[in-house]
């Protein structure tokens, strides 16, 4: 079950990462740029936060099979039509409908996780799913090459629509609902936005809430100064570049197995602060090679890989974490989660391109800043969690 609800949730970043290797050729047959094709990652990014908010509370209403099932096959409409697209408005109404499909498989995915788990085995389940996730973009960009290659950029889009498929067919085979009718809500639109504006009233929430915005945070500072480092201010070609990405992309996914195994000898309050601890570490190296003017490309790729996979760990146990008072309605609690990072790393992406003109030190001060608040967040989250714990056992 845990696997095919991975599976299917690499469809959110294979929707953004397949098609990239494709921008030139779709720009000279949509006869514009390659910068306005690439809108199409804004367009996916706002389907995404609008799916993860609006399908995130109705699975609290309507259980978690229904909405993934049918988010499955909005993306196998999706990536159809983005293969026939004739103009570049076609396909930018293509990647909105992706996008909401692409977040609505993974909050609702991470729904059953919740409904069926608790504590350590909660941060386990979570960090595999993570790991699965994240797959994607390693093999998505080489993925995206290898089908542009023999069957162009239309290919793409027909080899994703059947991967969602195969995914959403899946989990109709072997993913059974997990949230009983008798849990489910009947509130309406205004009561949703209640529960989740009451939702930071709950400390444990709201602190460990706070840590996982600052992960994504880092990690869109990440996303936006690596190729940029590596090519501009360090001279090296677009290989590199996509090395580093696939190098830091397999640490992502290390660091999910990796956080699994140590959620049965440690407490998830424990590996946040493992996490958090590599990130300062990750944060100072860079510091050290700025301030000594040492930074090279081997220093570069030893920083990132050191962030990468100190964020990995992080992720499975802080939504465990924050999860842990509000399981009743997790559904609209990771839709609160996922449109609020996604606000952020839009946010972030901004701030990265605007506050230094190098960017190894929009890095370094996006991230330390960044990194500062993870500290304090952890901590408040850790008093928080010992003073209110959870009593309530596993499913």
């Amino acid at each position: 079950m845990l696997f095919w609800l991975g599976f299917i949730g690499i469809l959110g970043p294979m929707a953004i990462d397949l098609y990239l290797p494709a921008l030139p050729q779709m720009a000279l047959d949509f006869g514009t740029t390659p910068a306005t094709v690439q809108l199409g990652l804004a367009t996916t990014t706002i389907g995404m936060a609008i799916g993860t908010f609006v399908v995130g509370t109705l699975s609290d209403r309507l259980g978690r099979r229904r909405p993934l099932l049918f988010t499955g096959f909005l993306m196998v409409l999706g990536a159809s039509l983005a293969s026939a697209s004739l103009n570049i408005f076609w396909f930018l109404g293509c990647c909105l409908i992706m996008g909401i499909s692409a977040s609505s498989v993974q909050v609702a995915g991470r729904g059953v996780i919740a409904d069926l788990t608790r504590g350590n085995d909660s941060t386990r389940a979570f960090s595999f799913f993570s790991s699965i996730v994240m797959v994607g973009p390693i093999f998505g960009p080489v993925g995206g090459v290898l089908i542009l290659s023999f069957a162009g950029w239309r290919g793409i889009f027909v080899a994703l629509a059947a991967f969602a498929l195969l995914g959403t067919i899946a989990i109709w085979a072997f993913v059974p609902e997990s949230l009983a009718v008798n849990k489910r809500h009947t509130d309406g639109f205004g009561t949703t936005i209640k529960s989740m504006w009451a939702m930071w009233g709950n400390k444990v929430f709201t602190w460990f809430a706070l840590v996982n915005f600052t992960s994504y945070a880092i990690m869109f500072v990440y996303l936006g100064t690596c190729s940029l480092t590596i090519q501009v201010e360090l001279g090296q070609p677009p290989w590199v570049a996509a090395l580093a990405f696939a190098v830091n992309g397999a640490g992502i996914v290390l660091s999910g197995i990796f956080a699994a195994w140590l959620a049965k000898r440690l407490r998830s309050v424990t590996i946040v602060f493992l996490s958090v601890a590599g990130q300062v570490a990750g944060i100072g190296f860079l510091a050290f090679t700025v301030a000594t003017n040492s930074l090279n490309i081997i220093s570069i790729f030893v920083i990132y890989l050191v962030i990468c996979f100190s964020l990995g760990i992080s992720f499975g146990a802080v939504t465990s974490l924050a999860l842990t008072h509000v399981r009743k309605t997790s559904g609209t609690a990771l839709g609160l989660l996922g449109l609020v990072q996604f606000l952020i790393g839009a946010a972030t992406s901004v701030f990265v391109g605007t506050i230094n003109p190098s960017p190894a030190m929009s890095m370094l001060i996006i991230g330390g800043a960044i990194v500062a608040i993870a500290v304090v967040t952890s901590l408040g989250g850790a008093a928080a969690i010992k003073r209110d714990p959870d009593l309530e056992p596993a499913h």
